[in-house]
């Protein structure tokens, strides 16, 4: 197997991917998009400047070693455990069969925040392996070959209830509706680009995004999201969900921020009336005052906790309602407004002298 100890020492190499927000979300999941391809499942998902960073360095022959601000794990290439608190990172490593590496995980939000987590680490480690393999002489991967390998080893070692939005916008970046194909051969999604770098700006300028304090899990809320599904619970509401991304979609790329904002408050409600857990307190006290200056809500992800952003209709809005909500977030230590923009860009990868 390729060692990399050697190359790492005269070459680090730094990825990194975008989080997102989406309207839809869900319908990516194979189990809810196969049985309904007549009604053409997609999300629409917008990349975000919150990027997680991926950090290769050398470290001893045969041995990978992987650390965050809070934990390290390390392990013999042949001896990998796949169910330690980095688990999925070494399922990765373990696909590409490098080792003498040390592996460096810096996150551009909280950890567990709704946004697209799991799936954007997975892209920007998956993209880092794949410019240190060329360093052995192997062969570098396309974006879309490296969203197909962290999906297919995230959902098929189930390492949590995962479709394919948050790897695709890991990857492409920017503004985009998805239309899920998982049953076609040609592949399991298709991206279609919503907005131009002038819309890209525009949204931007009106987009809100905060973490509420307590990071979630989303496998407890897709859990219930899924069971009740295949029963027949809720399916109405879920075909509504669907459609409002489209609709979102075409509102985001006429510039009509006023419906694109009514369509997510319409989707956030149907979602909490589906897992009322969704959202917390404080997700409310927010929500109320998105609701009082006609500003468009939304929690991220499955929600019960993590991250929840606004869509505002005018540029001009976004200043008062950040007061607003920073009286609110005031009084929760760990919560906090985040700096975010749209993000065009999607995975990138440097190589860097150490």
């Amino acid at each position: 197997m390729p060692d990399l100890s050697q190359h790492l020492k005269e070459l680090n190499i730094i990825a990194s991917a975008p989080s997102r927000v989406d309207v839809g979300g869900t319908w990516d999941l194979k189990c809810f998009a196969l049985p309904y391809v007549h009604i053409n499942p997609v999300t629409t998902n917008l990349a975000l400047t919150m990027r997680t960073r991926i950090h290769l360095r050398a470290y001893k022959p045969g041995w990978i070693r992987i650390l965050d601000d809070q934990h390290h794990e390390e392990y013999p290439l042949d001896n990998l455990d796949l169910s330690c608190h980095f688990g999925l990172l070494y399922a990765i490593v373990a696909h590409f069969g490098l080792s003498g590496l040390e592996i460096e995980v810096g996150y551009g939000c909280p950890p567990r925040s709704g946004v697209g987590g799991s799936g954007t680490l997975g892209v920007a480690l998956a993209g880092a392996l794949a410019r240190a393999q060329e360093l052995t002489g192997g062969g570098n991967l396309s974006r879309e070959a490296i969203v197909e390998l962290v999906y297919n080893i995230e959902d098929g070692m189930r390492y949590s209830y995962t479709g394919l939005q948050d790897q695709c916008a890991a990857a492409f970046g920017g503004v985009n509706r998805w239309h899920w194909t998982y049953g076609e051969m040609s592949g399991k999604f298709r991206r279609e680009p919503l907005l131009t770098t002038e819309g890209i700006t525009a949204l931007s300028a009106r987009l809100l995004v905060a973490y509420v304090g307590k990071s979630h899990d989303s496998n407890d809320v897709n859990s219930v999201q899924v069971t009740d599904f295949l029963a027949g619970k809720n399916r109405e509401k879920w075909f509504r969900v669907n459609a409002i991304a489209n609709e979102f979609a075409t509102a985001l790329s006429n510039s009509d921020w006023t419906t694109a904002g009514n369509l997510i408050n319409e989707e956030t409600a149907i979602r909490c009336s589906i897992v009322p857990s969704r959202i917390t307190n404080i997700g409310e006290k927010l929500q109320t005052i998105c609701h009082n200056m006609s500003i468009g809500f939304a929690t991220a992800g499955s929600g019960n906790g993590g991250c929840v952003w606004a869509l505002a209709r005018k540029p001009e809005q976004i200043t008062k309602l950040t007061d607003q909500w920073q009286s609110i977030l005031n009084n929760v230590p760990t919560a906090q407004i985040l700096n975010v923009d749209i993000d065009p860009q999607g995975l990138k990868v440097e190589q860097i002298t150490p």
